[in-house]
Formats: C-alpha cells, sequence, structure tokens
C-alpha cells in the first residue's frame, strides 16, 4: 500500500466506525427518553426487515461495475481516480447499509416504540460491518478490477 492511500483510507475506516458506533448510541437514547416495547403494527416492522433483507443483495452489488483503469493512466492520476472509486463505493455502501435503521428510527419515533429500530438496527449493524466497512476484503475486490487492465491503482 502506498503512502499516499493511508490518510483516505484511514478516514474511510473512521467514518464507517463512527456510522456503526452511532447505531447502538441511538438505540441508547431512544430508550432513555423512554420509548416502550409495545406492539405496533405489523406494517411498521415489515419496512425496516423489507429494506435490510434487500440490503443483502444491493450492498454487495454496489461496486461491482468498476471498470478497469486505463493501462497508459500516469501512476498519481490512477492513484487519485482509485481513492475516488474507493471512496465512492464506501459510502454508498454506508448509506444504504444504514437506511433500515435510519427507517426503523422514523418508525419508532411515529410510533412510539422501539420495535421498529430493534429491527433496523438488527439489520444495518452487521450489513455495515460486513458489506461497508473497508476491510481488506473489499479493498483487494476493488484493486482488482481496478487492476485489470494491468495499470497500477496504488491502493
Amino acid at each position: 500500500m502506498s503512502e499516499s492511500a493511508i490518510n483516505p483510507l484511514r478516514q474511510l475506516r473512521l467514518t464507517a466506525a463512527a456510522v456503526a458506533v452511532a447505531l447502538p448510541l441511538a438505540f441508547g437514547v431512544l430508550a432513555l427518553v423512554g420509548l416502550p416495547w409495545t406492539g405496533v403494527e405489523t406494517l411498521w416492522l415489515a419496512l425496516p426487515a423489507i429494506l435490510g433483507a434487500a440490503n443483502f443483495v444491493l450492498l454487495p452489488a454496489v461496486g461491482t461495475t468498476v471498470r478497469p483503469l486505463p493501462y497508459s493512466a500516469p501512476e498519481t492520476d490512477a492513484r487519485r481516480v482509485s481513492l475516488a472509486v474507493l471512496r465512492t463505493v464506501t459510502l454508498l455502501r454506508l448509506a444504504l447499509g444504514e437506511m433500515p435503521a435510519l427507517f426503523g428510527l422514523a418508525l419508532s419515533l411515529m410510533t412510539g416504540s422501539l420495535w421498529p429500530y430493534a429491527i433496523g438496527f438488527f439489520f444495518a449493524f452487521p450489513q455495515l460491518l460486513w458489506f461497508a466497512y473497508p476491510r481488506a476484503g473489499i479493498l483487494d475486490d476493488i484493486r482488482t478490477k481496478l487492476e485489470a487492465s494491468g495499470a497500477r491503482s496504488g491502493l
């Protein structure tokens, strides 16, 4: 890994970790505010569950269409483009990954129950850690796609 790829990668990892930490904190705040574990209509429970289930297909698909870098690309341009691709894929996966929890939060505030957020959290938290956090497997996958033409990505 090159020197210039370390800081942006660290920033992406910190961003992903901050989102993952914010989800349980929001759960605690809702509990402290006094939202009860009361029953709600099935529709309000199904919405975060449907979003969470759909994310098992959508999140891995984000980043599958990364095009290879041109073979003749200068090293600085290739590194800049590679970091932009990594940032875009990570932020898109973060946005999609936290969607069940955000919908659950809104539904919890609307219904006055913790159940919708609990269901959204149940789906969102592991999906963020598995699909959105820029770990080695995700980096290798993006690097492989970028370097398919033989150009070095600098990641």
